[in-house]
């Protein structure tokens, strides 16, 4: 036995010296954003371009993976159940965080343990549309017309439970009106435009097109201040203050992300929201940019969170 000890010993001895393989670079491969919108629409629009700047800014390929369904459940599962390892990234809006655990009873990820915030790059209010054939012009206009006829003033949203939804019951508990909802499960501006439906309510990037060319008319805007796109709207706040929607964009990637990837990804994506070609397209579209670390990313997420949580339980709104 005695002859293998300095052998064993030596063995052990190179072991310890000997250092633990190199963590290959990231980004070492190409990078997928999973959005849960189809293509063409709302998320999708920004994901592309913020892949292709993102393309060139980390020196490797990044594309988009769309992965509608579910209130965006579908799309944000998946992320939840990929490899932390910074090659898959979701962009979403915040509603997979802070509007949809509260309309199903059991979701397949968890929204807080399953998920790092990288930033919120954008942000905006939606516009409260009306067809030109309703004799409604304002919120005042509405208010007085569904205070005359109680449920007879009908507005379409993407389902129970979504943001246009959500805008409207805070405007009718503001105002005390009672309006019909009419739920759509497929693009609902073009029932508002025939006179299907009498309201509608669209982020800018889908309404600024129909608003400009005539065939919708801009009642108000759902944000703090008025769009400087279209700066002679109102906001819902002008008549009923503390009556007010956003809708947040942002990245996350899977809990266990390392922290340097995701930092890194903060600082790449806060670069690309301010260059000159990406704040002409958020513009274009009445949207804000962004700027925020994980930690107030996260922080902001929590608040709407609680928000929206007490509104939907307050509805019993469910879809489930």
């Amino acid at each position: 036995m005695r002859t293998f000890v300095p052998f064993l010993l030596a063995a052990a001895l190179q072991a310890v010296a000997t250092p633990a393989p190199a963590q290959a670079p990231w980004p070492g491969h190409p990078i997928k954003i999973i959005t849960p919108s189809p293509v063409g629409v709302g998320s999708d629009l920004f994901a592309r371009a913020y892949a292709e700047r993102l393309s060139e800014a980390l020196n490797t390929p990044v594309y988009v993976e769309n992965k509608p369904g579910a209130l965006s459940v579908t799309g944000t599962d998946a992320v939840a159940k990929s490899r932390p390892d910074g090659y898959t990234v979701l962009f979403s809006t915040s509603n997979p965080f802070a509007i949809t655990p509260f309309l199903f009873s059991r979701l397949p990820y968890d929204p807080q343990a399953d998920f790092v915030a990288v930033t919120q790059a954008l942000r905006g209010g939606s516009f409260i549309v009306a067809n030109n054939a309703v004799p409604i012009k304002s919120v005042p206009d509405l208010v007085a017309a569904a205070r005359r006829e109680p449920g007879r003033i009908s507005y379409a949203s993407y389902g129970s439970g979504s943001t246009a939804h959500l805008g409207f019951e805070l405007l009718q508990d503001a105002s005390g009106a009672r309006l019909l909802h009419v739920p759509y499960k497929r693009a609902a501006l073009p029932d508002v435009m025939a006179g299907h439906v009498m309201l509608g309510f669209e982020p800018p990037v889908s309404a600024l097109p129909a608003i400009r060319s005539g065939k919708l008319t801009a009642i108000a805007y759902t944000g703090n201040r008025r769009s400087a796109v279209l700066p002679d709207v109102p906001t819902v706040a002008e008549s009923y203050p503390g009556v007010e929607i956003f809708t947040s964009l942002g990245f996350w990637v899977p809990a266990g992300t390392p922290a340097s990837i995701d930092e890194r990804l903060n600082r790449e994506i806060q670069a690309v929201t301010h260059s000159a070609g990406m704040q002409r397209m958020i513009a274009e579209a009445g949207l804000e940019p962004m700027s925020t670390t994980p930690a107030e990313a996260a922080a902001a997420i929590r608040r709407e969170t609680e928000v929206m949580g007490r509104l939907i339980k307050a509805k019993g709104i469910t879809v489930d």
